[in-house]
């Protein structure tokens, strides 16, 4: 009986020293990803953000690929048709938006001052608070500080970055299945199978989530928006947008870019306006989060609230608004990476 317990006693130590090695080797790639991407920014910047293009695309590719058209030519197809699809969004949103914008900012800078005297009321804060200066260092620490942004900081760098995503994505799509083989040919035989499965697990995981957040995004946006048109708050187009790309910021980029609606409306149309606007944003994002994202993402992305805040956390430290960016899927693709092993581990 001794014996048996001592061995069970053992079996269960190598399990946890086992997966004790496999998170510090994923935590060592993480590291080491983080160095290469903080030096090599202007060229691992586009190819990490092609993955994301690439992966959204992919089903539309397979689908021409059905229907016998080349690889290379259905790719090309994708490509066209994603970049026309942006092209229109541009053409009917950007001239709005960007007339709209000394007025937003002028709303802002009233909100903020009404802000400023409620808060200077308050035990916690007291006199001489400052809310735009606040949000000014947040805004100049988040994306700030380091060298992805301003190694894109230039136009001609900007260009040449995009035309690097749009060849990369390219390649991805046409030829990304011989990269992934060429890579894993590099393993051992009696692995590949197993590193095949678990890649294409995670192309799942890229391609669903990076597809769910524009499905979200487009969600809030439109009903937000379609909310402070209703309730009669200028500025719903440019609010309406903001939220737009506050989406691709799971949790914290919904909450930013709801209070920015909130004290638009406060300091155009008072209280009551504001209330309401502020019921709107929570109604959408209950349904956002209840409804959209189970039926989009489904079971293969499902990350818990506060792992999602702690990677995003840890993700804009490291990298600024492309770590927080990439801080989801990440976690999730690790979260599958270590479920995968712990399987793994207890069949042995």
């Amino acid at each position: 009986m001794g014996g048996g317990e001592q061995h069970e006693e053992r079996s269960t130590v190598v399990r946890l020293g086992r997966r004790a090695w496999a998170l510090l080797g994923i935590v060592g790639v993480l590291v080491i990803a983080w160095l290469v991407v903080s030096q090599l920014a202007v060229v691992v910047v586009p190819v990490l953000l092609a993955l994301f293009v690439a992966a959204a695309l992919a089903p539309l590719v397979n689908l021409l690929g059905r229907l016998h058209v080349p690889r290379p030519l259905a790719a090309l197809i994708a490509v066209v048709l994603g970049l026309a699809v942006i092209a229109a969004a541009v053409w009917l949103v950007v001239p709005a938006f960007v007339a709209q914008l000394p007025q937003l900012s002028s709303a802002l800078g009233q909100a903020t001052e009404q802000l400023d005297r409620v808060l200077s009321r308050t035990p916690f804060f007291g006199p001489g608070v400052n809310v735009r200066a606040i949000v000014g260092s947040l805004t100049t620490q988040f994306f700030g500080g380091g060298s992805i942004p301003a190694a894109l900081g230039t136009v001609a760098t900007v260009l040449s970055s995009v035309v690097l995503l749009l060849v990369v994505v390219l390649f991805y799509l046409a030829e990304g299945r011989w990269l992934a083989a060429a890579l894993v040919g590099w393993l051992p035989a009696a692995r590949q199978d197993e590193v095949w499965r678990v890649l294409a697990r995670l192309w799942q995981v890229v391609g669903r989530y990076f597809r769910a957040l524009l499905v979200v995004a487009l969600f809030d946006a439109v009903f937000i928006g379609a909310g402070l048109a209703l309730l009669g708050v200028p500025l719903a187009l440019p609010l309406a947008v903001l939220v737009y790309l506050g989406a691709f910021l799971p949790y914290l980029g919904a909450v930013l870019s709801g209070m920015l609606a909130v004290l638009v409306a406060a300091a155009e149309r008072g209280l009551l306006t504001a209330v309401l606007v502020l019921v709107v944003v929570l109604v959408v994002q209950q349904i956002e989060g209840n409804v959209i994202q189970p039926v989009v993402m489904g079971k293969i992305v499902r990350v818990p609230a506060f792992v999602v805040l702690v990677a995003i956390a840890i993700g804009s430290a490291l990298l600024g608004v492309l770590g927080a960016f990439l801080a989801v899927p990440v976690a999730a693709c690790v979260e599958h990476i270590m479920r995968h092993l712990s399987g793994r581990t207890a069949e042995n």
